[in-house]
């Protein structure tokens, strides 16, 4: 009789429980808050860092495409502050109109741009809603216990500030005085708990004018239901503050960041 051998079999079974271990590991594992699922590009060929936080997939990065997702041109005008101005389709800028900027800080655009019915977004993404936002705070909240006002130690606009700042306590990579950071303040600082690393991109100006770099942080929320006549809702975080800003509205001609959210 002839005897079948019995390694391959045992070899073929002890790899398949260990692929079996591991992948079941990385699903499970809630070690970590940050959960980055991966690199996401936009029309431009731009990557960005994203990151799941509670039931919602954010990117980490503002968006710094120059094009809609179909591959037409937004108006960008450089120093032109009039035509910045007057437009009414959608614009972006660079802050200080250097393109340096791009990298580290993203695009500025103006919330005619954010409405665009060509898409600012890559495919399947979405500029952040003011729901986006109440979703996201109310995680922090329910399942941290980090408010959003203004007292304590754990706030939401330190957690998800990047930690890179002048000084900051934090040490190591987040002390740095290279951009991006934010500005020095001694208690306010980032901790960036949860992946989110939020940036100063500051603004340009409904008149053209750069301003706040390394200060405050602002982003666009779409909204077009509500967002109506001259103004639009915005979102702040400030380097000298710990709470996630803005439940009012701005010139939609002004330039904010903006961050994307899986559809």
């Amino acid at each position: 009789m002839k005897i079948q051998p019995v390694l391959p079999y045992f070899y073929f079974s002890l790899i398949l429980s260990i692929l079996t271990l591991t992948f079941s590991s990385c699903e499970d594992d809630d070690s970590d808050p940050n959960h980055h699922s991966g690199p996401l590009s936009d029309i431009d060929g731009n990557v960005y860092t994203t990151v799941v936080i509670g039931d919602q997939l954010w990117m980490a990065e503002n968006l710094r495409t120059t094009r809609y997702k179909d591959g037409s041109d937004i108006d960008y005008y450089g120093t032109d502050t009039l035509m910045w101005q007057n437009n009414t389709t959608g614009a972006y800028a660079w802050q200080r109109n250097d393109e340096m900027f791009k990298d580290l800080y993203g695009g500025l655009y103006n919330w005619h741009a954010v409405n665009n019915s060509l898409g600012l977004c890559p495919e399947g993404w979405r500029v952040s809603t003011p729901d986006d936002w109440r979703i996201l705070l109310r995680y922090l909240l329910d399942e941290h216990g980090i408010s959003n006002d203004s007292s304590g130690d754990k706030r939401a606009g330190n957690v998800l500030k990047s930690c890179r700042q002048v000084d900051s306590p934090m040490g190591g990579d987040c002390d740095t005085s290279v951009h991006p950071r934010w500005n020095f303040h001694d208690t306010q600082y980032g901790t960036d708990d949860f992946g989110f690393a939020a940036l100063p991109g500051g603004i340009r100006t409904a008149s053209g004018v750069s301003r706040w770099i390394g200060l405050y942080g602002y982003w666009w929320m779409h909204d077009p239901i509500n967002d109506t006549g001259f103004d639009a809702q915005y979102r702040y975080i400030n380097f000298d503050q710990n709470r996630v800003y803005g439940h009012g509205k701005n010139n939609k001609n002004i330039g904010y960041s903006v961050r994307c959210v899986k559809n």
